[in-house]
C-alpha cells in the first residue's frame, strides 16, 4: 500500500489546478480573446493581480479563477477590486453554486459580476450569469489599454520579411 504525504497531494492538486487554469485560458482565446500572458497587475490595489485578464473588442475583461478548492468568497472581494479596471468581471469557477440558496451568488450576481461554470475534463463552459458593463476609473482603464496596447504592437511587430512581402504585394498590384 502506498501512502500519500500531505505535500504530495498538495502538488497533485496544483498540478491540476494549473491544467485547468491554462486550459480555460485556451478557451477564452478559441472564443476570441485576446489574453494578457501573466497574471495582470492592478499596481497599489487591496488584491492586485488578476488571474486572467483579457480584451474582447474596445473591452478589457478580469477573469478570477476559482478551483474546486478555492475560496468563492475571497472571489467576491477581489472581484469588488477588479470592477475599478475592467470593464467586464467574471468569477470562473469550477464548482457550481445554486443560485436558490448560495448567498455568494447573489452577491456576485448585485455586484454586476459574471458566474462562469468551467467544466476542464470536457472544456466547456457553462454562463449562469453574464456580467454587466462597469464604469472603471478612467485612470485605471488607460492603464489596462497601454499595457494590451503595448502587449499587441510587440506581437503583431512586423518583420522585415513581412515589410517586404507586402512590397511585392504591391508591386504585382500597381504592374
Amino acid at each position: 500500500m502506498v501512502f500519500k504525504t500531505t505535500a504530495s497531494i498538495r502538488e497533485a492538486e496544483a498540478s491540476h489546478s494549473a491544467q485547468c487554469y491554462d486550459s480555460f485560458k485556451s478557451h477564452l482565446i478559441g472564443r476570441g480573446f485576446l489574453v494578457y500572458p501573466t497574471e495582470f497587475d492592478c499596481a497599489y490595489s487591496e488584491h492586485p493581480f488578476v488571474d486572467i485578464a483579457a480584451k474582447m473588442g474596445s473591452y478589457y475583461w478580469a477573469f478570477e479563477y476559482k478551483s474546486q478548492a478555492d475560496s468563492v468568497s475571497r472571489g467576491l472581494e477581489q472581484l469588488r477590486c477588479y470592477l475599478r479596471w475592467f470593464d467586464y468581471v467574471v468569477l470562473v469557477s469550477e464548482r457550481t453554486f445554486d443560485h436558490r440558496t448560495s448567498e455568494n451568488y447573489w452577491s456576485l450576481k448585485n455586484l454586476g459580476a459574471g458566474i462562469w461554470f468551467y467544466d476542464p475534463t470536457q472544456d466547456k463552459c457553462i454562463k449562469k450569469c453574464n456580467p454587466d458593463i462597469q464604469r472603471p476609473s478612467l485612470q485605471n482603464r488607460i492603464i489596462v489599454a497601454r499595457r494590451f496596447s503595448a502587449l499587441y504592437r510587440k506581437e503583431h511587430r512586423p518583420s522585415q520579411k513581412d515589410d517586404l512581402s507586402r512590397q511585392l504585394d504591391l508591386f504585382a498590384f500597381v504592374s
